[in-house]
């Protein structure tokens, strides 16, 4: 079955027993022979951003908060991992707003230290030195290394969750889409989260396209022949939990990586953002300008 026939089954809002049957033992493939994934350079999975700009000012930071996790709790919804990394990306805005603020402040402080003013309240030593501490580069950059991280870690996790579960299956390609929109010549349709990576992290997020590509093409082979091998039409979800060669390729492709860690790490990351506002907002609260 190849993709169009998949498609329009997809449409139909009623499937016979064999049609559906087709969806869920056949899509996986689809996904991966609808395009010689082998054959892809890099480059074609690089190009233009989002201009920053173009985004819609965000919501408070403490929606995004819940909002987020009303996603991860009581378990991590998989449908909406790509909303979910919209929104962590409006709290990186959130977090790189609250730091410029910071960074101005400090620029402020130095002008009214040598032209004192009556109007004006300066930061006393010990919170100008709190700011300080906060705007340390490696402090930046260990925030921001967890979100690029989640980013390609959700990415992996959900690609593999698709590919086990065969009542999912049928949507991987349309995440693929969304994902890698590069990879399918939809160049208008990139997320939010595309826009704020930088050059060498639009490098790092076409990598973990190749992975996932690399992946399915491995995961394809080694299926076709399990399903020779068994002289069956599918394969059961708990099957590749106990087949030890599949538990290879799910060890080249994410490692010892589990669902737990990528929600870990999402609070983690969340938890770093609010403190670091909080912090700020009452360094800052007294301060003018």
């Amino acid at each position: 079955m190849d993709f169009e026939e998949l498609k329009n089954l997809l449409q139909k809002s009623y499937h016979t027993e064999e049609e559906r049957s087709k969806i869920l033992g056949q899509s996986r493939f689809t996904c991966v022979s609808a395009k010689d994934w082998t054959a892809l350079e890099r480059s074609d999975l690089v190009d233009s951003r989002i201009p920053s700009g173009s985004v819609d000012a965000e919501p408070p930071l403490s929606a995004l908060l819940y909002a987020a996790q009303g996603i991860l709790h009581p378990t991590l919804s998989f449908r909406h991992i790509p909303d979910l990394l919209d929104i962590l990306s409006q709290v990186e805005r959130a977090r790189e707003f609250s730091l410029e603020h910071a960074k101005w402040a400090l620029i402020w402080q130095r002008f009214y230290e040598t032209r004192p003013s009556s109007r004006v309240r300066v930061l006393r030593k010990s919170d100008k030195e709190a700011i300080k501490k906060l705007l340390k580069p490696e402090r930046l950059d260990a925030t921001r290394c967890i979100f690029i991280f989640i980013i390609e870690q959700a990415i992996r996790v959900h690609v593999l969750y698709l590919w086990t579960h065969a009542e999912e299956s049928y949507r991987l390609h349309h995440y693929l889409q969304i994902y890698f929109p590069w990879a399918h010549s939809r160049h208008d349709s990139q997320r939010l989260y595309h826009a704020l990576l930088a050059p060498d992290e639009q490098v790092r997020l076409a990598e973990v396209g190749m992975s996932c590509f690399r992946f399915m093409r491995d995961a394809k082979f080694w299926e076709e022949q399990r399903l020779r091998e068994l002289d069956v039409s599918s394969l059961p979800d708990s099957y590749y939990g106990d087949d030890e060669s599949f538990q290879v390729l799910k060890f080249k492709f994410i490692g010892n990586l589990e669902i737990v860690d990528i929600v870990d790490s999402i609070t983690l990351y969340l938890k770093k953002v609010r403190g670091l506002t909080q912090k700020l907002e009452g360094l800052l609260a007294h301060h003018v300008p």
